[in-house]
């Protein structure tokens, strides 16, 4: 199964870039920026010790914090980007969309912060070959007067860099300010057709998550503490949960993997779930390993995988060609495996197996495919 999950080209939606640099690329972009047995990369260097030991909710912040301070230049925000990007492509993402906060520092304000992340977007995605769209986010913890400038920001930079600037990310330190003091400028994105994905009942705030339901939005981050009668109305308001495994182990807000919500929601609940990395770096996972613990905990099939990728493309913020030629990509590396599979064992008639046309993948394409497979061996 580790090696199918690997090779699966896959689907990132939740994703907070300065969340994201594991501890080798946080050493490769110190490197890059301070050079090596400098004073500052030295002192870089003792920051990192003890970096894997994040298990409570206010330390994730903590480490955001330090990651704020390394990339507080435009060099640095780009380096940073550009690794992150690579990181991800290495994990076999072929389509990402990261979420990252503006913030103004001594060589660039928050615009210019959101043109390098925009422009290195544009560069590395080419690099890397894989498809990278940017979700600005609102840290719910800054006065309101941020978040208005950056939805007014969001709104200018969508209309310049429409096929990589989708939406608008809620998030920031969930004990920290209101819902209702940003629902006025939340209301006014999506007048202006920002799509919206939201961080709600990531604590246990029943009263605010309610607010966020009612209010409407297309994706759910975390939606740990969701009520059965809120799930329903994610279900009628088509409402995607994003579901971050090792992020809410980590962080305590679920108290370990066996009691986590993501299977009731993916197995009791008419509710389209995706798998999640949140931040793969500061958390030690990817991706790929957020399926593996899936598959652990939860005995997922690669039936069940091929649902979630199929959820996760559905409830992107890609346009609906992006979203078929991806279908694509992942429907016939799910057919290759079974290919190679029939080749090995079943020589001649397999051949007509492996070019089979390429229809639009069905929802249970492994199920249709064994017995494709199974027929192809009799022939022989």
């Amino acid at each position: 199964m580790e090696n199918f999950l690997q090779n699966l080209p896959k689907i990132e939606l939740h994703a907070h870039l300065h969340g994201s640099l594991c501890i080798t690329s946080i050493r490769e972009l110190g490197l890059l920026l301070h050079g090596d047995k400098t004073p500052k990369f030295l002192e870089l260097s003792k920051k990192l010790i003890g970096f894997d030991k994040t298990d409570n909710l206010k330390k994730c912040f903590h480490r955001f914090t330090f990651m704020h301070e390394l990339t507080a230049s435009s060099k640095g925000l780009e380096l940073a980007t550009e690794l992150v990007i690579r990181d991800f492509a290495r994990d076999n993402v072929i389509y990402l969309e990261l979420r990252s906060t503006p913030r103004p520092f001594a060589d660039m304000s928050r615009r210019d912060y959101l043109k390098v992340l925009v422009e290195t977007i544009e560069s590395a995605q080419k690099a890397h070959n894989i498809v990278v769209k940017l979700l600005i986010s609102i840290d719910r913890s800054q006065p309101v007067e941020v978040a208005e400038e950056i939805v007014t920001l969001a709104e200018e930079i969508k209309k310049e860099y429409p096929n990589i600037v989708k939406g608008l990310d809620l998030s920031g330190d969930p004990f920290q300010g209101t819902f209702q003091s940003l629902q006025p400028l939340l209301k006014k994105a999506k007048d202006a057709h920002l799509s919206l994905a939201l961080h709600c009942a990531e604590i246990d705030t029943a009263k605010e998550t309610q607010e966020m339901l009612d209010f409407g939005f297309q994706r759910c981050g975390h939606g740990t503490f969701l009520k059965e009668e809120q799930l329903q109305q994610c279900v009628k308001q088509n409402i995607t949960i994003e579901c971050c495994l090792t992020s809410n182990v980590k962080c305590g807000t679920v108290k370990s993997y066996d009691s986590h919500h993501f299977p009731n929601i993916f197995r009791n609940t008419q509710c389209r779930v995706v798998l999640c990395s949140d931040d793969c770096g500061i958390f030690d996972s990817t991706l790929t390993q957020e399926f593996l613990k899936g598959h652990e905990f939860y005995q997922l099939s690669k039936d069940d995988i091929q649902r979630l990728s199929m959820n996760a493309i559905e409830a992107s913020f890609a346009d609906d060609q992006e979203k078929t030629s991806i279908k694509q990509t992942v429907y016939w590396a799910l057919t290759d495996c079974f290919s190679k599979l029939a080749l090995s064992l079943a020589p001649i008639n397999a051949k007509t197996f492996l070019n089979c046309s390429k229809t639009p993948p069905p929802s249970n394409a492994f199920s249709q495919l064994i017995p494709v497979y199974l027929k192809s061996m009799l022939l022989v």
